[in-house]
Parts: structure tokens; sequence; C-alpha cells
């Protein structure tokens, strides 16, 4: 369980005006309790009344079709101004995709992977990365990215996988900026490619998940009129750039699908061992400390007394293939097992100690070094960091070794002291 907390003081995006206008619903699920939404009956400052617990009113912003919400020690009077979202909207429409919750995750494994260059390449399989000109304010996180990729090609989906080989390559450069930890605003422009803004937004809903809308739009400009007139002929209720918007929506969201993976897996790690290099991810995990409740501090890490710990059956030796990364829970233990090419048993803690990945989800064994599947780095058989060659198998990386587990084999099975 994360024990971050969700109640965060900053703006959300709570629903889409067209699904919320479809459905109706009685509530709508928000943090770890629900609001209740209203049509304002009097034409007020906003067209809807939100009710926090039915009782409470919010304040209320309506934009681009979402209505946003203000969460923090007094709910009508916000600590932050609604931000601006774009200096210039586009006349073409925002299109929200349906909303996709993520079980146990925070709202601030998004903001973070965001400012984490090393992970698109590893994880998203991006051919070309590269995050600068990245600034840390109070209210925002500003960066750009130039990337070159294509949609789909880390899918969890094998359809999407197959179609992501005949979509066109995108060489962007897109212009991120974080208002809070709920509202990440883009900006995309690039060679032979439309024009697009973005937003994606992060709701916390229940305790330990999130749900994720992706709302685009196109600039109108993309397509020659004629396109346009013969696109409403074939579909008058439609517009090319609308229809696309929401393709794009869609193929966005699709790419947390991976990471999510990974965060659902994960331990949060009050220390992560970043390296020197990613001094703006350490700023950006303080930043999304600033809007948690003042009174929040993060459990200290537990931890056994020599005293208090015992030898456990983990698996027999034979179980424990070569080739192959194996996992198990142990006395309330996360633990890893592999079989070196010497036939010895190696055995860790499960969890990277860079920023805390299971290395029993998605960890693979390559020329007899472990794989992490967030950031790609290696680890030989000592457990040791070798970067992200693993033919660095002289060069380590000290601060990123993994954490032996004392085990012995009796009788041809493997115990562990934990």
């Amino acid at each position: 369980m994360n024990p971050r907390p969700q109640r965060l003081h900053t703006w959300f995006n709570l629903i889409p005006v067209k699904e919320f206008e479809d459905k109706r619903p009685d509530r709508v699920l928000f943090l770890d309790s629900f609001v209740t939404i209203e049509p304002q009956p009097d034409g007020g400052e906003a067209p809807y009344v939100v009710l926090f617990e039915g009782k409470h009113e919010m304040r209320v912003v309506v934009e681009i079709g979402i209505i946003f919400v203000w969460y923090g020690d007094d709910l009508a009077n916000p600590d932050r101004p609604f931000p601006t979202l774009y200096e210039e909207k586009y006349a073409s429409k925002y299109v929200s995709s349906p909303a996709t919750i993520f079980e146990d995750t925070h709202v601030m494994d998004f903001v973070e992977n965001g400012s984490d260059n090393l992970h698109f390449k590893a994880v998203h399989l991006w051919e070309y990365s590269k995050i600068y000109d990245h600034e840390v304010s109070k209210d925002t996180i500003t960066l750009k990215q130039d990337t070159k990729f294509r949609y789909g090609s880390c899918s969890t989906r094998r359809t999407i996988r197959l179609m992501s080989k005949i979509l066109p390559q995108l060489i962007l450069t897109q212009d991120y900026v974080y208002h809070g930890p709920g509202l990440a605003v883009v900006g995309a422009t690039g060679s032979g490619t439309p024009r697009m803004h973005a937003l994606v937004s992060l709701t916390p809903e229940g305790a330990n998940r999130t749900r994720v809308y992706v709302t685009m739009a196109i600039d109108p400009e993309t397509f020659p009129p004629w396109a346009e007139r013969i696109f409403q002929r074939l579909f008058p209720k439609r517009a090319l750039c609308d229809v696309l918007a929401g393709l794009m929506a869609g193929f966005i969201k699709n790419e947390f699908d991976i990471d999510a993976i990974i965060w659902t897996n994960r331990k949060y790690l009050r220390s992560p061992a970043l390296l020197p290099s990613e001094k703006h991810l350490r700023d950006v995990i303080r930043w999304g400390e600033s809007f948690y409740p003042k009174d929040f501090e993060p459990p200290e890490a537990q931890s056994k007394a020599p005293e208090d710990r015992q030898w456990k059956p983990l698996d027999d030796v034979k179980n424990i293939k070569p080739g192959k990364v194996h996992r198990y829970s142990v006395a309330g233990e996360e633990l890893i097992a592999r079989t070196d090419t010497t036939g010895d048993v190696r055995v860790f803690d499960a969890y990277c100690p860079h920023q805390g990945a299971h290395l029993g989800h998605g960890g693979r064994l390559d020329d007899d070094c472990l794989r992490c599947p967030f950031h790609g780095f290696y680890f030989d058989t000592q457990g040791r960091c070798v970067g992200p060659n693993v033919h660095n198998k002289d060069k380590f990386i000290k601060t990123l070794n993994l954490t032996p587990i004392e085990h012995r084999v009796n009788d041809g099975r493997v115990e562990v002291l934990v």
C-alpha cells in the first residue's frame, strides 16, 4: 500500500461534462470519498454545484468541457487560483477519452514518470527521448521533451503492438506544464505532424487508485479545407480534427498501461537511490510533497532485529530454473531468486533500490545479468549494478546494489533467513 496521501491540496478534473450529462451519476467517487453534482439553479459563476460528501460546497471551474474542482483545507477558497491551461485555445473541439482506473497507483507516480527520462526507452521502447529546460516553481513544473517514437509499440495488447508497426514514426517537441499533481498540460509540435493540445488529468479515486482522462484538441488548420468538407459530407455530425483528437487521446492513455504494471508492484522508497544526473527528479518529488497535508509524515522503514529472523523455506532448488527470475513472498518479505550459469542459486530483496520497481514483475536475465524493467539497469550475479549496459561488468554503481538475502540449501531445498 502506498503511504502517500491522496488528499492533495490542488485542482482536479472531477469529470468531463459530456460524461456527467450522459450518465447523471448520483455520486462521483473522489479521493477516498465522493461528491454530488447538481446544475446551478440560479446561473451563478459556474453551471454546476459540487458538494463534497454531499454537504460541503467546493470551488468549481468549467473549462474545455471539464468540471474542475479544488480540494484543500477550505473547499470553497482555493490556496491557488485556477491555472490558465492554454494561452490560446484551438477553435476545434477538446475531446476527452473515457476514464481509465489504475489500481494501486498515486497521482505522483504519473508526474514523476513524466520527468524521468531514463524510463522512456526502457519501458516505452522510444527510440529517442531528451528532457530539458526543467524548471520547478511553487505551483508548476515546466519542461520540454524531444522525442522519436511510435505510439503503441510497448502496449500490453498484441493487436496494438502490431498496429504500431504501421503507424508513422513521430518526431515531436512537447512542452509540459504540471499545474499541481492533478493536471499535466501538453503542447506538441513536429515536422509533418499536427499541432496538438493534450491535458492528462489525474483524479484520485479511493484511497489508492487513480482515474485518468486524456483530453485532446488538434489545430484546425492541420487539414486543408477541402479535406474537412469531404469528411463532413461522409460524416455530417463529426469533424476530421475531432476524430483525430479522440484517436490520439486513446493512444496517449494506452502508454500508461505498461507503466501501471510497474507502479502496482512498486515499493514506496522514502529515499530512492537516484543518480546525481537525476537532480531534477528529486526536485519533482519534493515539489509533490508540498501539496500533501501539512501534518503528513511518511512512515519510517521497518526492519527486523537480527535475533527475530528465522530460517524459512523458499523453494526446491530444481524449481529455480536457469534463465528465469522467480518471485516469492516469505514472512511478509518480497524476494526474487535466480540460478546463475555456474548453477548457484542467488536470492535478493525483490525491490530495485533506484526507484523501488519489483524485479520479479518484468525483470529478465540477459548475459547472466538481471535487468530492471523500469530503467533498464543491469545487476550481476552478486547483485552489483553495472548500469544500463550489460557489458560494463567492471564498472559498478555502488549506490544501486541489490540487497542479498542470506540463504542455504538443505536437502535440495532453499531456505532463507528472514
